[in-house]
């Protein structure tokens, strides 16, 4: 079997690494940005770490601050707008993956014809899209290295999937000092988003040796420094961990995709608006156990990497010591065991179902999910 790898082009990492951003422009050919953000991160004062930097250089800059959490078409369009009219060349995102995705968005729009309508799904543009330099101020979603971006289709109530090369950003500046400010569930709902990246990765039937080992050495990262970090969110060291994880689990499914905790947890999202975080963490150790028998060995890998002792443990065993491990990180997390409080209607269940049976992250599942199992899924959250 032949296989391909996409990656990066480059990452900066370590601490007050935002300051190699003016010359990272430089070596992308871009001397005017449009800083791409939301209003959380100029509250948090993390927008002006990065102003102050370009300041010191003299660049030039303007700021598109009206990202939201799942953003929709049109923001997506009017940052479009914003950058034409501007005439930058080059995006800066700097937030978590909703503003990440919509600069990669941007870019697109920016060198090719059409909507955001016209996008969806997998593509191939005519045009490569603006550079986008990736800053994430979170420790989750993975954006910063992936060739993917979603977007919110509030006609349908749906998020949308927008997947092709071009969209990995040029550059990902990992810096451990922008996190300080993050609230603790932010940092529950992320980190165990990127989590479940390394997870489903490693689990997936796409994943490769060099994936396999991108995502042990992500789920091995983040799970002794989630619980840490939440504790002490100044900690740059514990941030890096995570950082690094992050990115290692971004690049990992990148390559050998997501599978059914992904599937299930879009609709949810883009229906009733929850953080994606929260989605997955429902439904984590739910689609375990669906998935155990059909992937027992990798169940007694992933059981060692997260530094557990067989003795002698039949695979079985591991799989559902793993499973029993992984529940108590979630419930340390302090995260709600179930949606009822958060106004999922079992009604509104058959229309996510059928999303759920057509999502391509489906596909690369362990096991071949069927309707009633998808159904019981759901309805073990709600």
């Amino acid at each position: 079997m032949v296989n391909e790898f996409l990656g990066p082009r480059k990452i900066i990492t370590g601490e007050n690494s935002i300051r190699a951003i003016p010359n990272e422009m430089k070596n992308l050919g871009g001397s005017h940005p449009l800083i791409v953000t939301d209003d959380g991160i100029i509250k948090a004062g993390i927008l002006k770490q990065l102003i102050s930097v370009l300041d010191e250089q003299k660049v030039e800059y303007k700021i598109f601050p009206e990202v939201e959490s799942d953003p929709e078409f049109a923001i997506m369009e009017k940052g479009k707008k914003v950058f034409m009219e501007g005439q930058h060349d080059i995006l800066i995102a700097l937030g978590g993956g909703s503003s990440i995705d919509t600069a990669k968005v941007i870019g697109l729009l920016a060198t090719n014809e059409g909507t955001v309508k016209d996008y969806l799904g997998i593509i191939i543009l005519k045009n490569d899209p603006i550079p986008v330099i990736a800053i994430p101020t979170t420790a989750g979603t993975g954006s910063e290295v992936t060739h993917m971006a979603m977007a919110t289709d509030k006609e349908n109530n749906l998020k949308r999937l927008i997947k092709g090369p071009q969209l990995i950003p040029k550059s990902a500046v990992l810096d451990p000092t922008l996190l300080k400010s993050l609230p603790p569930l932010t940092i529950s709902y992320t980190g165990i988003d990127a989590f479940t990246h390394g997870l489903e990765s490693f689990l997936s039937t796409r994943s490769t040796l060099i994936t396999q080992q991108l995502s042990l050495g992500a789920i091995k990262l983040i799970y002794h420094a989630l619980i840490p970090f939440k504790e002490n969110p100044k900690d740059t060291e514990l941030a890096s961990k995570m950082l690094h994880g992050s990115c290692l689990a971004g690049i990992a499914f990148t390559n050998a995709e997501l599978g059914a905790i992904h599937a299930l947890a879009s609709p949810l999202a883009g229906q009733y608006h929850l953080p994606h975080g929260l989605s997955c963490a429902l439904l984590l150790c739910n689609v375990l156990k669906v998935n155990r028998d059909a992937a027992l060995e990798k169940y007694a890998i992933l059981f060692e990497t997260l530094g557990f002792s067989r003795n002698g443990l039949s695979d079985q065993k591991c799989a559902d010591k793993l499973i029993e491990a992984i529940d108590g990180l979630v419930r340390k997390l302090g995260i709600p065991s179930s949606l009822k409080s958060f106004g999922v209607k079992p009604q509104a269940l058959p229309q996510m179902v059928e999303y759920v049976l057509k999502s391509p992250a489906l596909t690369a599942n362990p096991k071949k999910l069927n309707r009633e199992e998808v159904e019981s899924l759901f309805n073990s959250v709600c």
